[in-house]
């Protein structure tokens, strides 16, 4: 299914498009809940309610009113909020040109239409908690990522774009969303905490799928960049190392490489992939790629040439993981929590759905 609510952590779902629905009436123009400045002409409540559902069901069955043409119809309705086929529509074009979105096996019209929903109800619930998240916290959450980052702001905008499919207007409009829900979540919605016995269960079963930490000593040749006789000489002195280090690498480390670990053999002792790839991703991929007990080729690295044994491999420790694993099941338990809420809220708001193919989510 499309996640009904989605964390700052893994950015938003789908953006929130206001629009109004209209319907052309023997041409006068009904929008929003076919409402307009003339009292005589005005629905209100249950009046307006079932005037929407009596119109949608007809256009929905290919029924229209003599001299009229429908041009857009109401998908569902929120209280006295409607959903149109405009507002669906535009989001499903948005949906479609989005990465790194899940998708269940019902129809995209359903699931976008539930996003709708859902979006609606934390609406209606936020006017009536006087929830408002400011442009001002949007800065200063994006400063704070640019901050952590360490990254210029155009930067950070190349890779919203393309990691997410996100222009930097409608990944600013996501993030106050997620505010305004993750608001919602805390004043309305009872989250549980993992338990120790789940997070060291998980860990058991996904262990393999976290990765390995290594067991390395490296050996290191520095050179001048742009200096081609100071890079020849890295690769001869790193050539003559490679020679001992087959006999002997934690001597070659000592007499040859230029790195701090020297005095250690060259030992960097056990590393995970993610904390190498921080300083070095070259050096991290030949780790990840050298069998256990050999010594890599030389390589070229972010500081210079490179000869890498991995002496040992094993999993992650969990202790090194558990607020990791924490995080995700406490994560999992909010979704869960929040898609139950919204299931209520739907009965409470009076939520009808009048897609003609709507199909309903299973959770």
């Amino acid at each position: 299914m499309i996640a009904n609510v989605m964390f700052l952590r893994n950015f938003p779902s789908v953006r929130w498009v206001e629009k109004v629905g209209y319907v052309f009436l023997g041409g006068f123009l009904m929008m929003g809940v076919f409402s307009c400045s003339s009292d005589k002409a005005t629905y209100k409540g249950d009046l307006a309610n079932q005037k929407i559902k009596e119109l949608s069901n007809r256009s929905i069955q290919g029924q229209q009113f003599e001299g009229t043409e429908v041009i857009n119809q109401v998908e569902a309705t929120v209280g006295n909020k409607s959903i149109t086929t405009m507002d669906l529509q535009n989001e499903i074009d948005y949906f479609e040109h989005r990465k790194s979105i899940k998708k269940d096996k019902r129809n995209i019209q359903s699931q976008v239409l539930d996003l709708l929903i859902s979006r609606a109800i934390v609406d209606q619930i936020s006017l009536e908690e006087s929830i408002l998240v400011t442009d001002k916290k949007v800065d200063e959450f994006i400063k704070k990522e640019l901050e952590t980052r360490n990254i210029t702001e155009e930067a950070y905008q190349k890779e919203i774009k393309g990691n997410f499919g996100l222009s930097w207007e409608d990944y600013r409009r996501e993030i106050k969303r997620q505010f305004q829900t993750q608001q919602v979540i805390q004043l309305k919605v009872s989250v549980s905490q993992p338990t120790p016995q789940e997070i060291e269960e998980w860990y058991k079963l996904n262990k393999h799928k976290l990765g390995k930490t290594f067991y390395v000593r490296v050996i290191l040749r520095r050179f001048q960049p742009g200096n081609s006789k100071s890079e020849i000489e890295a690769n001869k002195k790193l050539e003559e190392a490679r020679k001992m280090a087959g006999r002997d690498f934690g001597k070659a480390a000592t007499t040859y490489s230029q790195h701090p670990s020297s005095s250690r053999g060259g030992l960097l002792g056990w590393q995970r992939l993610d904390e190498v790839a921080e300083w070095d991703r070259t050096l991290a991929g030949v780790i990840q790629n050298t069998a256990k007990g050999t010594l890599s080729p030389a390589f070229k690295g972010a500081a210079g040439y490179y000869l890498v044994k991995v002496e040992n491999v094993k999993d992650i420790p969990i202790d090194e993981v558990y607020s990791f694993i924490r995080m995700h099941l406490y994560q999992t338990n909010e979704q869960k929590a929040f898609y139950e809420w919204i299931q209520m809220q739907k009965k409470r708001i009076a939520v009808q759905i009048f897609l003609e193919k709507y199909e309903e989510s299973t959770g």
